[in-house]
């Protein structure tokens, strides 16, 4: 869909299908959900003792951003959440239908042992379209031993991915939207604050929060693909474009992934699972070689870095994210994490804040999200291309303003 389509459209729904599937792409844009301006926001929040942190705090720093946002989709995600049920996945589904809903726990059956199932608490809001999704989470453990989990041949974690790309192509209505230990996703398609009134987010608590308010380009605008996109414990807050889309899909596809969500930003999360968790990659290693340095920077580089920073750019050339972007990065193994990263050029805004005690840190597409929250906070931002690192028991182990490879070698 290209960008005049985008702008000229006003929404209409098929009879007889749900507004959340890809079937029933917005098509049409309203006035109401025509601003001036617009580009993507991203947020994200995390307490280094971890502690807890209200939802109420970073739907306030999202919505602050509200000029960034036309109405089509905007999600939260939560690290933290479930202490009583941190050993099992939580994986959070939008159901077109209770159709979709039993033939997704069908399968379920097979690979996974249910040890709680729930019903998502939602609050559809006035100014929101039916028809809505049923949301609902899975706390599961897999089969190992069983028939289906010996012939895979993969491990936990690969075998979780494996289910979860399975119930999003196969089952018609079906999208698992998070599968990570003691977190979840909470999306869908609306302004940032109807999002978070819709799941009412306050009355959630995590140590670390990401979120998002899209304003799509050249992807259709519902439910599933709002951001966060997640796998595993991985998340992905994404403001901008990758145009290199096309490369990127072959390289995870080639990997096992399959896209299903209409987005170019799915490709970014299945690459940080690639190349951290499957690769082994130091998540330095990994941003380089997704926002890699041109080769007559490299050569001024010392020689142990410049051999490193070539190896990656020939072994994981198809990783290279071409286009203007800036991300926020959760993860939880082995400790709860939150990277920020911005391309090669920084063409999309990234700012980074800490709290006065340096015990919460921030970092958001503008200065306001985040002294909306923490007016003292001491504030910085990251170099074109290099990641901010932040982790729960550690503190800030980059600032995104260090050589390319601290950390790494």
């Amino acid at each position: 869909m290209d960008r005049d389509y985008m702008q000229t459209a006003t929404l209409s729904f098929p009879e007889a299908s749900s507004v959340f599937a890809e079937q029933s792409y917005v098509v049409e844009i309203p006035d109401c959900h025509k601003p001036r301006m617009g580009s993507c926001g991203i947020a994200g929040c995390i307490n280094i003792d971890g502690s807890m942190i209200s939802g109420s705090k970073i739907e306030k720093m999202i919505t602050t951003m509200s000029e960034r946002e036309n109405g089509l989709g905007s999600g939260f995600v939560a690290y933290g959440l479930f202490p009583d049920f941190a050993e099992e996945y939580c994986m959070q589904f939008l159901f077109e239908n209770e159709d979709s809903q039993a033939q997704t726990e069908e399968l379920m059956s097979n690979w996974v042992y249910m040890i709680k199932d729930e019903k998502v608490p939602t609050f559809p809001q006035r100014s929101m379209m039916p028809p809505f999704p049923l949301v609902r989470r899975y706390f599961v453990r897999p089969k190992k031993g069983t028939e289906v989990y010996i012939r895979t041949g993969l491990n936990e974690e690969d075998y979780m991915v494996r289910l979860v790309m399975s119930i999003n192509e196969t089952v018609p209505g079906s999208y698992c939207v998070s599968s990570g230990k003691d977190m979840a996703v909470f999306k869908g398609s609306g302004y940032a604050r109807e999002i978070a009134k819709f799941y009412d987010i306050s009355r959630y608590k995590g140590s670390m929060w990401l979120s998002h308010s899209r304003f799509p380009t050249n992807s259709p605008g519902w439910w599933a693909g709002s951001h966060p996109i997640s796998i595993l414990d991985w998340s992905i807050c994404h403001n901008g474009e990758i145009t290199s889309y096309g490369v990127n899909r072959k390289l995870v596809e080639m990997a096992g992934y399959k896209c299903t969500l209409l987005t170019d930003s799915e490709v970014v999360t299945y690459l940080w699972d690639l190349m951290v968790r499957r690769h082994r990659l130091p998540p330095t290693a990994a941003a380089f070689a997704m926002a890699p340095w041109y080769y007559k920077d490299i050569e001024r580089l010392p020689d142990n870095e410049r051999r490193l920073a070539n190896q990656l750019r020939i072994t994981y050339k198809e990783a290279f994210l071409n286009g203007p972007f800036s991300i926020l990065v959760g993860r939880s193994d082995p400790v709860v994490t939150m990277m920020a990263l911005a391309d090669r050029k920084k063409l999309r805004p990234l700012v980074m804040g800490v709290s006065g005690d340096g015990n919460s840190v921030y970092a958001a597409s503008e200065e306001c999200a985040i002294k909306s929250v923490q007016g003292d906070a001491e504030m910085w931002a990251t170099r074109a291309g290099n990641p901010a690192i932040v982790k729960v028991g550690e503190g800030i182990v980059r600032r995104g303003t260090e050589a390319p490879f601290l950390g790494a070698i």
